[in-house]
This record gives structure tokens, C-alpha cells and sequence, in this order.
């Protein structure tokens, strides 16, 4: 017979995880409410008000919008995989503000192949980080625009996701 949380403990989750690379990052005062649906740990995001005036945020829709990163701390119970954390709608999440030439993260949440010195953007429609050449056609008009600085393929040291370092040289 089968029962929810033997169903809960063998399903695994896939949602994007890593890390934040630089020494200190500036974060949104007091975080922001996630809306309309889930988001992903080491995605873009836009930011906006509910009715109350509380801060919100939801994942990022065109890439001209002014871009955030989500990246709220993990905190896991009972063997939880990395994987299995998201930030779901009403919760209150970490914000950071992307600075050039000094954010630094790791992120699962890409397409592409990555290699050093390769260009990336956030894809609204996938929700992931695209690597590309730098002549991707939604490229220029992007308002957080990276490059790569290092890849991760590592399993054991990732905790089961292939990761890309990305460092921001637009915002």
C-alpha cells in the first residue's frame, strides 16, 4: 500500500540550486514575497508591489526588465536533496542586487555549453541561463548580461547538478 510520504520521500527533486561566489552581496532590504508562481533558487527575477505595498517578486518576463537574482538559503531536514528547495508562491526571499564586475554565482539553471569566456542571458521562456557566443538575438536588448568564468561538472562536489559560474558585466 502505498501511502504520501513514502511517495514524498522517493520522488527527487529537480529544481535549480548554487552558490553565490563573491564575498559579500547586497541584498533587498527585508527580501520580497514570491507571486503568481514558484520560482527556482539561482534564477532571474523582476520586482514589483502588491496592494499592501509589500515587496514582491516573481520569475523575471523580458529580458529589458531591470534583473535580480533569487537565492534564498536552503535550510535541510531529514536527507533532503539540494534539489528539492524552491521558493514557493507567499514565501518572503533572499534578493541580490547584481553588481558588474563583482557578482559572482553558481547556477544549475543554464542551456548551453559552457566553456570561459562565453556570453549568457536569462531566457524568460525556459528560466534558465542561455550560454551562447554574444550574438544570441535577445542578447543586446538584455538588461543583466554575464559572462562565463567557470563550469562545474563534478556531481559528487555539486551535490548531483552540473553548475556554470556566471559573473555579471551588465546590470
Amino acid at each position: 500500500m502505498g501511502s504520501r510520504l513514502l511517495k514524498a520521500m522517493q520522488e527527487v527533486g529537480k529544481h535549480a540550486t548554487g552558490n553565490l561566489n563573491s564575498l559579500k552581496v547586497k541584498t533587498v532590504a527585508n527580501g520580497a514575497l514570491v507571486e503568481g508562481a514558484a520560482i527556482d533558487n539561482f534564477t532571474a527575477v523582476e520586482l514589483g508591489f502588491n496592494a499592501n505595498g509589500e515587496r514582491t517578486v516573481k520569475q523575471l518576463s523580458d529580458v529589458t526588465k531591470k534583473t535580480y537574482l533569487i537565492a534564498s538559503p536552503e535550510t535541510r531536514y531529514m536527507g533532503e536533496a539540494i534539489g528539492d528547495f524552491y521558493n514557493e508562491v507567499g514565501e518572503r526571499a533572499r534578493i541580490v542586487i547584481f553588481e558588474e564586475a563583482y557578482t559572482r554565482f553558481d547556477t544549475s539553471a543554464y542551456t548551453g555549453e559552457p566553456a570561459n569566456g562565453k556570453f549568457a542571458h536569462f531566457d524568460p521562456a525556459t528560466k534558465k541561463f542561455l550560454i551562447h557566443d554574444g550574438t544570441h538575438a535577445d542578447y543586446e536588448t538584455a538588461s543583466a548580461k554575464f559572462l562565463v568564468v567557470n563550469d562545474e561538472q563534478d556531481i559528487e562536489y555539486t551535490l548531483g547538478q552540473p553548475l556554470v559560474r556566471l559573473e555579471v558585466i551588465e546590470a
